[in-house]
């Protein structure tokens, strides 16, 4: 069974069903070339009538985000990530370098109800629901690696980067920082 799968949401605007991905390595291209299978991406385009669109708008769907788990490593680590999981339902932070899994030794801050309103709003800001799927360097077989899971009341989503991060990445990884008390890039 293949990892791919057939993306055709219907246009926000004209309502056709003539749309596509728009893979983060094809963006400048003209024209894009057109994927019909393709691993999936959070912005769209209409070939009828050009419009692009994400695939959420709005602070709403931050407010059901319950989990983001967040993973960043490199080859030279010897096999060790950092990692922070911020539980919002249970106001908990839990952060450390991992072999794995977390252990009882992790450190574990409380988050207060400002820190979360201020931490959603840097979600916001930095558009991470909207980040596509996968950011791959083709053809590096070192370098670093990142892996995020967003857990929301509903689903689950996971997006994950070799060498190759979204735009906002340093400014994401500054939010997770501050609300972690420990370093994380």
């Amino acid at each position: 069974m293949s990892n791919f799968r057939i993306v055709s949401p219907v246009c926000s605007k004209c309502e056709s069903k003539d749309t596509y991905d728009i893979g983060q390595e094809y963006k400048q291209m003209e024209p894009a070339p057109f994927r019909p299978i393709t691993i999936g991406n959070a912005k769209y385009h209409c070939k009828d009538c050009d419009h692009e669109w994400k695939k959420y708008r709005g602070r709403k769907i931050y407010e059901r985000i319950r989990f983001i788990d967040i993973q960043s490593g490199g080859y030279m680590d010897y096999g060790s990530v950092q990692r922070v999981r911020i539980d919002l339902k249970g106001r908990r932070v839990r952060s450390a370098l991992v072999f794995g899994e977390f252990n009882e030794s992790d450190q574990i801050a409380t988050m207060s109800e400002e820190s979360i309103e201020w931490l959603l709003a840097e979600l916001y800001k930095c558009d991470f629901v909207n980040w596509a799927e996968e950011y791959n360097h083709d053809g590096v077989m070192d370098g670093s690696y990142w892996r995020l899971d967003i857990e929301y009341d509903t689903h689950c989503e996971i997006k994950i980067g070799s060498n190759h991060y979204p735009k906002k990445w340093t400014k994401f990884c500054k939010a997770v920082s501050k609300v972690s008390g420990e370093e994380f890039y």
